[in-house]
């Protein structure tokens, strides 16, 4: 459900007449700090969905969403935030995706608009950003599936070993071989294997 929420309120830009107008739409980037600004230049103007917080109450959620507007234009802060007349401003951002999510359905939920933060930011500024976020949530509370989709969990692969020896030390020693790096100070075992799992 929470997966098909994102893709849905992505879905909802990306497919409107505002979404012609931007070179990105997609879900906020798995990065931060320098990275993050870097690819917000780049991708400019743009936008980005990232989930919020989600209350719960038994058996419900209520859900909040982020959608972070991001615009640039050489021309200056200004122009960033009104438009140049050849790139799209924040304000023109903010504006159109208000319109679009207020009232929606996405990812077959309804969302009501409960805010706008725009954000000032040193690091975003020197790199000739505008940033605001377009804050939504569920117009109301959402009931948890009543059991476990299995067909629905994504395949993995589970490896699973056993060993048949005799303990030729104490479980203290043990513990300190299966830390995190392992401890080989007093003690180390006569074999040892390393797997490492391709995705």
């Amino acid at each position: 459900m929470l997966a098909e929420c994102e893709d849905g309120l992505v879905a909802l830009v990306k497919n409107s007449p505002l979404g012609l107008k931007l070179a990105t739409v997609g879900a906020l980037p798995e990065i931060d700090g320098d990275n993050l600004v870097k690819r917000f230049g780049a991708e400019a103007p743009a936008v980005y969905v990232a989930p919020g917080q989600i209350a719960l109450r038994e058996g419900e959620l209520y859900l909040h969403y982020g959608i972070g507007c991001v615009a640039r234009s050489s021309r200056g802060q200004e122009a960033a935030r009104k438009g140049d007349g050849k790139a799209i401003g924040l304000y023109q951002i903010v504006e159109g995706v208000a319109a679009i999510a207020d009232r929606a359905i996405a990812g077959d939920i309804n969302w009501s608009v409960v805010g706008i933060e725009y954000l000032a930011d040193a690091l975003l500024t020197q790199n000739g950003l505008q940033v605001a976020v377009v804050r939504v949530r569920s117009s109301g509370w959402i009931g948890l599936p009543p059991a476990l989709d299995e067909a629905a969990l994504a395949l993995f692969k589970t490896f699973r070993a056993s060993w048949d020896i005799d303990p030729h030390v104490s479980a203290t020693e043990h513990a300190k071989w299966a830390g995190d790096p392992p401890d080989h100070t007093t003690s180390a075992p006569d074999l040892s294997e390393t797997v490492t799992l391709q995705p």
